[in-house]
């Protein structure tokens, strides 16, 4: 849902604004306002998604609050009876220009414009996410001749044995040559703490912790002790 506000210092423009919006389930009206003064003082300690903006307004007009406002997360719509300032309204980066009478279909129409801007936004995010999570997560692990590709999210232990280490993880176990700090240095994750000379851990694997050890799907791995302080440290625990 988006959460809007009505800005116009017609109280007859603010009824059908306030009736559109009461009639379109995708919006929640936070508040109108007459003064676009006080519009303004609202908008710098609150948030909200959208904007009905009147332009001809006494003291600060809409195109002036527009600029004011600009490169934040709310979207504005310009609602005025004045056809002339179309073009200037949209070098505000308005997303829409609604001529006064506004009727619902409308006034619709470019409530759709603000929703499908949000989502293609929200896909956009999600992709760039996935890619910097994808990045973080994915290590390629030499192990004999061939060199694979590791998802670090499923590894639940890395353990040092002599020259190699192993890494133990949901969907099977590789052995590769390598030393701990090079280990360390190539996992690129928080998730990750050494807790004993041969033994790194992924923390939100751990099940339990005991005495001086944790459990990892059944495994009980030691904690050394000079390892023992960062790995509390470390741990999201609270408790006596």
């Amino acid at each position: 849902m988006l959460r809007c506000i009505i800005v116009d210092d017609e109280g007859g423009a603010i009824e059908i604004l306030t009736r559109h919006i009461d009639n379109t389930p995708e919006l929640e009206l936070v508040v109108s306002f007459r003064d676009s003064i006080e519009a303004l003082s609202f908008l710098a300690t609150n948030e909200v998604d959208l904007v009905f903006l009147d332009i001809d307004m006494p003291n600060l007009d809409g195109m002036q609050l527009a600029e004011l406002i600009r490169g934040r997360n709310a979207q504005v719509i310009f609602c005025t009876a004045y056809s002339e300032y179309a073009v200037e309204s949209y070098e505000k980066d308005a997303i829409d220009y609604l001529l006064k009478p506004i009727s619902y279909e409308r006034f619709h129409s470019g409530v759709k414009k603000v929703l499908k801007a949000r989502s293609e936004e929200e896909k956009l995010d999600q992709r760039d996410t996935h890619k910097k999570s994808g990045t973080a997560h994915m290590l390629f692990l030499k192990s004999g001749p061939r060199i694979h590709q590791v998802d670090t999210s499923d590894v639940l232990y890395i353990e040092k044995k002599g020259h190699y280490v192993v890494f133990h993880s949901l969907k099977r176990e590789l052995l590769s040559r390598m030393n701990m700090n090079d280990l360390m240095s190539n996992l690129r994750s928080d998730n990750f703490i050494r807790i004993h000379r041969s033994f790194v851990v992924a923390i939100d694997k751990i099940d339990t912790i005991e005495k001086s050890m944790v459990v990892v799907r059944g495994k009980k791995i030691p904690i050394g002790e000079s390892y023992r302080d960062d790995f509390f440290k470390r741990i999201p625990y609270s408790g006596n």
